[in-house]
């Protein structure tokens, strides 16, 4: 059994087991959305802070029928797939971080996930950057629920991380306007604090990453056109006021990854 398997047979594992925790007792609950995670062609950079290394990723709901997440709900990845994850040494160094261990839950409704792990399991390689990476077809389904009035079935999911995903993969993960474009956004986005407001020199700082990734990303003019508009938008519009950087490009984000959500619903109504 090769170590993803033996991953993903974990993650359901752990997600039965939670069905005894108290926690995720809520009376007249259904579960939400099964999700599929939009692959990359560029790694991602993966920020710690406050003992807590996370990452924002892409995403679209497989199964319009059910509810949203709310920001926090807990999902597992589905079948042998798996985030990938590299660390970087400071004398530049690859190491593979299979072992560590993610936890998963929806960011913004359905169009956003947060990967995130505790800090400590760097310790023992020193200090590194981390990089994530998701291959294409990947699903990930919410953690069962006590009293779930309506359990996502296995038939629901393989349904949902089969025939509908590999819709999803040819509308999503194949764009090469919409989709490239978000995951340019979420380069600046994953560089940016998580709270609060970024300052002048964190500001700068992403924005000239971004150009840095810009000249050399393999993706269509339209599509790095369309992240110059939001991310100049952005720039303009978060000067100033409560509004931040991050939450005005993720904002924009959601509207790009939504418009190939209502896409695949659309193509999965009419059958084509």
């Amino acid at each position: 059994m090769n170590s993803q398997t033996s991953r993903a047979r974990l993650s359901r594992s752990t997600a039965l087991a939670l069905l005894a925790t108290p926690l995720f007792a809520f009376a007249s609950a259904a579960a939400p959305q099964i999700m599929a995670v939009a692959s990359t062609d560029l790694a991602i950079p993966v920020t710690c802070d406050g003992g807590e290394c996370s990452v924002e990723l892409s995403s679209i709901c497989l199964q319009e029928h059910r509810g949203s997440p709310y920001p926090g709900t807990a999902y597992y990845v589905h079948g042998d797939t798996n985030f990938q994850l590299t660390g970087i040494t400071d004398t530049g160094q690859e190491v593979k971080l299979s072992s560590v261990d993610l936890k998963i839950e929806a960011a913004r409704g359905h169009n956003a996930v947060k990967v995130a792990f505790n800090e400590t399991a760097l310790k023992k390689y020193g200090p590194m950057s981390v990089r994530i990476s998701v291959p294409k077809d990947m699903s990930i389904v919410p953690l069962p629920i006590a009293n779930d009035i309506n359990p996502q079935t296995d038939a629901d999911i393989d349904l949902a991380t089969g025939p509908l995903r590999q819709l999803a993969s040819s509308i999503v993960d194949d764009n090469t306007q919409k989709r490239d474009a978000a995951e340019l956004l979420n380069q600046t986005i994953n560089r940016l604090p998580w709270r609060g407001r970024a300052t002048d020199g964190e500001r700068l700082a992403a924005e000239a990453e971004y150009r840095d990734i810009l000249a050399t990303a393999p993706f269509s003019q339209q599509a790095k056109d369309n992240a110059n508009a939001v991310m100049k938008e952005c720039s303009v519009r978060t000067y100033a006021g409560s509004l931040t950087l991050r939450q005005c490009l993720g904002s924009w984000h959601d509207r790009l990854i939504g418009k190939l959500n209502t896409k695949y619903w659309n193509q999965l109504k009419t059958g084509s």
